[in-house]
């Protein structure tokens, strides 16, 4: 009976080992790279995982954000609107900031990027945000995003940051998917498991998420999950749509892995105070801009980007 009993742990033993050595690396580290991108390829669930929830979970079909969604939340379409050319201003900034200073010189005296990644570990991270609401931020965030992928230069993840009722995530059409939050709270969630394909070339999507807690913003969690989309995806541009400044505490929690931050001011609108005040929650971030919005159009000079003194490695 006890060489049975003996020969039965032994048994086990050796399956566990086995296991142990075939387990799969955690499912955010494991996260497809660039070229991986849009792939839409499922999973099939293992009888032998424990897992298999989350195998069918990963089953399901994979949502793509189609035109006419894209444009109910607000991309403009026309290449040749006035908005578009002030954007293409922002967007040669923007670009430049997050990739050229990786260029070098060769002996020919080409200029040439260095396997197209961003300058630094966070500079193609760029959070959109604002001193208040309605000052045009998420507008912004996807018609830069727009314009990018347009130019057919850059990939661009355009992620929803802002849990408001009709943000960018309810206005796309995918407030039901999986998204950031999620994966702040779900470690075996996988980033390419809410990276949703948009029918603009180039251009992906991470929504806001199922949850509902702001509190994840401010967890290290957080933190890393951006800083390793940034590095995973180095020769895209990340863009993070986040809620206002003067109205949670977000902003101020993400300054720190985001290599820009473009902070939008809505003309006639918005306080100097108030701007200064939201200055003052970004100093963590090294590059800082400010993007004048809604601008008349009877104006004599339409908005563009500026750098902030002072906030500017």
């Amino acid at each position: 009976m006890e060489s049975k009993q003996s020969h039965l742990i032994e048994r086990a033993a050796a399956r566990l080992a086995k296991t142990e050595a075939t387990a799969p690396p955690s499912r955010f580290v494991s996260a497809p790279r660039e070229r991986d991108l849009g792939d839409a390829t499922t999973v099939t669930p293992d009888p032998d995982n424990d897992l298999g929830h989350e195998a069918r979970r990963s089953a399901e079909p994979r949502p793509r954000i189609d035109q006419a969604a894209l444009a109910t939340a607000g991309l403009v379409a026309h290449p040749n609107a006035r908005v578009v050319e002030e954007l293409r201003i922002v967007e040669t900034r923007v670009l430049r900031q997050s990739f050229e200073k990786n260029r070098i010189t060769g002996a020919n005296g080409i200029t040439g990027a260095v396997n197209g990644a961003a300058s630094t570990k966070a500079a193609n991270i760029i959070m959109v945000t604002s001193a208040l609401k309605g000052e045009g931020k998420s507008f912004i965030s996807l018609n830069l995003a727009g314009e990018v992928v347009r130019q057919g230069d850059r990939r661009v993840l355009l992620i929803d940051a802002d849990g408001k009722p009709h943000g960018l995530t309810r206005a796309l059409g995918v407030s039901s998917c999986l998204g950031l939050v999620d994966l702040a709270t779900e470690f075996s969630l996988s980033v390419d498991e809410v990276l949703i394909p948009t029918a603009a070339d180039g251009l992906y999507v991470i929504p806001f998420g199922r949850g509902k807690s702001g509190e994840v913003f401010a967890s290290r969690r957080m933190g890393e999950i951006i800083e390793t989309i940034g590095r995973r995806y180095a020769d895209s541009l990340i863009i993070i749509d986040a809620p206002p400044c003067l109205s949670t505490s977000t902003p101020h929690a993400l300054a720190s892995v985001c290599g820009q931050t473009i902070l939008v001011v809505g003309a006639n609108s918005t306080q100097r105070g108030d701007v200064e005040a939201a200055l003052d929650l970004l100093q963590t971030c090294p590059h800082v801009s400010l993007l004048l919005n809604k601008v008349a159009p009877w104006m004599a000079h339409s908005f563009g980007s500026y750098s902030y003194p002072g906030l500017e490695n």
